[in-house]
């Protein structure tokens, strides 16, 4: 069922959806193209435009889901490649250790050997120092392989692979003090050699107790192997009973390290082991979400087409409940530009506060129609209205052309102020003073509508002075003034007399200052709630072009309230 709504055309006729020819869907902008619902190919161009804007991020997620498995394969190759080379990394360390216990070997029992047969001691230390440089060479060209292939890992594991390449060099340093002063003859060569190679070991050995900290590993042996080392600092040999002594404890300090470097070893492999296994995990994790998006693509187009049918089906509802919205929200604006001036309004409508506002120098106009009272009693209430109408419609007219804001009309009295809600300086009193003589001069001659054989006049008054403006009420909303200059200014209309513009002292001052306005006395005036005051009458402004009058009788007006508050 389709309900009519109230559409303003740029005339005061009302329609309705049904009154109007053509597709009554709105147009839908989308990039360059308006597509209408309403028509076959706007709904197949609609169609499209929907498929292409839900596959093309379906398809970048498809590219997206294979860059992502490209990634995973090559994380995948490179665990596996890192438990190659990891396992390499570990046989050769392995050697390296193999030839470090094959040359504690061969020099214990060259020292065995020179104790025995002291006779060949030369020859025989000069054997054991050539045999010794061999297995030098050779671990020196393993711990370089080593260092390059630990220097080389990306990969987490680098500091446990640097803790165990610290801890060889550190056992072989070791063994180099525990072989060479050994094979060596004289004493400072001896002692020498001995302090450099256990200064390089303390340095491997803190080394290695830092990593192993980080990775949260066993650290105290290398801890007890450096507090050995470092109470023992300037260690010399002298004694032949110090000589068995170092090594014994250094043997013993080898057999901790290997200890160490085993258990750094089974660590090292289960994270190679538990890498391997998550790379291959997350592999099939990938493959089995890039199966599913593909999968997923024909229930996608099916999804899609329902959803499209759907929203054709409301779209004619949801155009014709927009356009009662937009015609309702054109007729409460156009109410509340009536009832609140523009700022006020614009301070409500973001939903702040109006506070009142107190204002220094106004200028406060009012007026009626002499003798409505008479003319009411003697017209019917079609003909009061119709007259107050087009009577107010001419005021509202001549009013736009000057800096002053309409407050009111009670009746057939019409208030007007300038200088509020925005401060104009000090031109309030003379936009007041020119749009009194302009609504003067626009009624001279003017006739009553329904009663042409009588002339329909008003008698006007004004004001300058201060003044508080705020907005009042909550169910029916009003901007509305106080203060004791309107009370001033409705005496002054009270008091005066037809077709004149009554003054206050107050508004004759404003205007003396700014100059060019006749201003004559009236003479002493008892006002009402203020005494005894001389006031003025406001004669017209010099070098001023004279207007003929506006009309000498005012059309007629008989269209519809409504149609006049909702027309724009």
């Amino acid at each position: 069922m389709i309900s009519n709504t109230l559409r303003i055309d740029n005339s005061s006729h009302c329609t309705t959806p049904s009154d109007r020819n053509g597709p009554q869907l709105v147009p839908v902008k989308v990039g360059c193209l308006h597509i209408n619902l309403a028509t076959e190919r706007g709904r197949k161009i609609f169609l499209l435009q929907m498929l292409v804007l839900c596959f093309v991020p379906h398809a970048a997620l498809v590219f997206q889901n294979c860059t992502v498995m490209a990634q995973l394969s090559h994380t995948m190759d490179a665990s596996l490649f890192l438990d190659r080379k990891v396992a390499a990394i570990m046989s050769h360390c392995e050697a390296v250790l193999a030839i470090q216990d094959e040359r504690v070997a061969v020099t214990q029992y060259l020292v065995q050997g020179t104790n025995v047969q002291r006779s060949k001691q030369n020859s025989k230390r000069t054997d054991g120092l050539s045999r010794a440089s061999i297995y030098d060479q050779i671990n020196s060209v393993l711990l370089l392989y080593i260092m390059r292939g630990v220097k080389t890992t990306s990969s987490n594991l680098w500091r446990q692979l640097t803790a165990s390449y610290e801890i060889l060099k550190a056992m072989e340093e070791i063994s180099l003090a525990f072989l060479y002063p050994l094979v060596l003859e004289e004493l400072e060569s001896k002692n020498f050699f001995l302090q450099l190679h256990l200064k390089l070991t303390l340095d491997y050995l803190e080394s290695t107790k830092q990593y192993l900290e980080l990775e949260g590993l066993d650290w105290r042996p290398v801890e007890d192997i450096l507090l050995s080392y470092k109470s023992r600092e300037g260690l010399k040999f002298n004694e032949e009973d110090s000589d068995r002594f170092f090594m014994e404890e250094t043997v013993s300090h080898l057999a901790k390290l290997k200890i160490v470097q085993g258990e750094l070893w089974n660590y090292v492999r289960k994270s190679v082991t538990s890498e391997v296994w998550s790379a291959r995990r997350t592999l099939c994790f990938g493959i089995t979400i890039l199966i599913i998006v593909l999968l997923v693509s024909p229930l996608l187009i099916f999804l899609l087409r329902y959803t499209i049918n759907t929203i054709q089906k409301f779209t004619e509802s949801i155009e014709i409940s927009t356009q009662k919205l937009v015609a309702e929200k054109q007729k409460s604006d156009l109410l509340l530009s009536r009832m609140l001036p523009l700022p006020v309004l614009r301070r409500l409508r973001a939903q702040r506060a109006v506070p009142a506002e107190a204002f220094d120098a106004v200028t406060i106009y009012f007026s009626d129609i002499v003798g409505f009272t008479n003319i009411s009693a003697n017209s019917t209430p079609m003909e009061v209205i119709n007259m107050l109408n087009m009577l107010y419609k001419m005021f509202d007219d001549k009013i736009m052309q000057y800096n002053v804001y309409k407050v009111e009309t009670i009746g057939d009295a019409y208030m007007v102020v300038s200088g509020l809600p925005q401060r104009n300086g000090n031109k309030h009193a003379s936009e007041i003073a020119d749009m009194s003589l302009s609504l003067m001069r626009s009624l001279e001659g003017a006739r009553v509508p329904h009663r042409p054989e009588e002339f329909l006049r008003i008698r006007a008054g004004v004001n300058t002075g201060s003044c508080v403006a705020g907005v009042v009420g909550t169910t029916m909303p009003r901007y509305c003034l106080f203060g004791d200059a309107i009370n001033t200014a409705s005496r002054m209309e009270s008091t005066g007399e037809a077709m004149k513009i009554h003054i206050s002292p107050t508004t004759k001052e404003a205007l003396d200052a700014i100059g060019n306005y006749v201003v004559q006395s009236r003479g002493l005036v008892d006002i009402q709630g203020k005494g005894v005051m001389e006031t003025y009458w406001l004669l017209g402004k010099k070098d001023e072009k004279i207007e003929s009058p506006r009309c000498v009788r005012l059309q007629d007006y008989d269209q519809n309230v409504l149609e006049l508050l909702i027309r724009s």
